[in-house]
This record gives structure tokens, sequence and C-alpha cells, in this order.
């Protein structure tokens, strides 16, 4: 835990003197509104409207700078690269927030008795990803008031172990998520109806197989009953 702490605060020291372009800090959208995909990139789930987002430092983690976000709608995403949130109504100090899957960790669903549902992690952000650089690890919390968190959580654990599977694999992570078609064993068992089966001498059939031939009908020659 120690070393934990050391590595972190160095990456704060060190994210102290970086730069970085804000205008890459969030998701790049087409003009129609839409999520401006990577190369290959795939959406695989897009959440119910209305979903809250809040953002906030873990209380252990003392390094890094006070930072908090909070936003009342918008809408979720799982793509085969990213989780991302984007705001019903963005703002110049937020406009959307994501990170590569397998930088979420420690996922939990929590609910109240009288609340709605929500999808809470902590997230390893990536620079540019609507997080300042100078903070190693974010608290994400994902409301969905009109529902559907059962879907989004089966989506990302569906994700996440093709993701690990893939680079156990040393696949590109994102690609060949697809698993192969089942392998029917019987059926690769079962010999082919059009080569039959050849027996030790490498006859088709075997002579015990053989139909056994019917005796003449007439008595063979000088036979004297």
């Amino acid at each position: 835990m120690a070393d934990q702490f050391l590595v972190e605060a160095h990456r704060w020291t060190l994210a102290q003197h970086s730069i970085t372009d804000e205008k890459e800090s969030w998701v790049m959208l087409t003009r129609d509104g839409q999520i401006q995909k990577l190369p290959g990139e795939k959406i695989l789930l897009t959440s119910k409207p209305r979903v809250g987002l809040e953002l906030s430092v873990p209380k252990e983690l003392q390094v890094a700078e006070p930072f908090s976000v909070k936003s009342d709608n918008g809408i979720a995403y799982i793509t085969n690269e990213r989780i991302i949130y984007l705001p019903a109504r963005s703002t110049e100090a937020f406009r959307s927030f994501f990170a590569p899957p397998l930088n979420f960790s420690d996922v939990r669903i929590n609910s109240s008795w009288i609340g709605p549902w929500s999808w809470t992690s902590i997230v390893r952000p990536i620079p540019n990803g609507g997080v300042p650089p100078e903070i190693p690890r974010i608290e994400c919390k994902l409301i969905f008031k009109d529902g559907g968190h059962s879907d989004f959580q089966a989506k990302y654990e569906w994700l996440r172990d093709r993701l690990l599977h893939a680079q156990s694999l040393g696949l590109t992570p994102g690609q060949n998520l697809e698993p192969p078609p089942p392998y029917d064993d019987a059926q690769a068992s079962r010999p082919s109806s059009s080569t039959p089966a050849s027996g030790p001498s490498g006859n088709v059939t075997s002579d015990r197989n053989q139909v056994p031939q019917p005796g003449p009908d007439e008595p063979p020659p000088d036979y004297t009953a």
C-alpha cells in the first residue's frame, strides 16, 4: 500500500509539470451529436436516458487536488474500446468522461430503498479522458434513474472477460471479441457418410459382414442318394 502511495505521488508530481491540450480532453462528436468513433470502435450498449454521473477523488488519496464532477442527466455507452458518459447539457468545465474498460476496477452495484440503482467503480484515468492529469485514481458513480443497470453490468462483464482473454492470447484489446463457433464434439467424431470404413486388410468391408451365397439346387455329378 505504501509503495502504491509513493507511485501515485510521483505521478502527481510529474503531472504538475505536464501540458494538456484542452481541445482534445473530450469525446469527439459528429455534427448530429453522435459519438465520433475511433478506428474499429463499435458501440455495444447505449443506456436509457437520465443517467447521472458523479466523479470524485477517493478519500484515501490525499496527493491530488480537490476535484469533483456531477451531472444529473446523460447517457452512458459501452464500446469495445471505451466506457463513455455524455451529459445532456455540457459545460465548459465538463463535456464528457471516458476510459478504457479494463481501467475500471472494484465494480459494484448499489441500491437504496427510495432511490435508483447505481454502478460504482474505481477508475484509472487516461490523458484527455475528462479528468485532470494529476489525479491517478477517480471514483466513478453512474446513477440509472430509469433502470438499465443490470444490462449495463452484464455487458461490462461480458466485455471485460473477452478483453482479458484477448490479452492472454496476445491479441489487440478491443478486437476479435466475438467467440468462435461452438465445437460440436459429436459431429467431429462422426465418420463421414461418403467415406467407407476400411477393415484391417484395407478392404471396404470385412468378410464377416458379407452375406453368405446360397448353395446349388441340384446335387453334384455322380451323386447317389
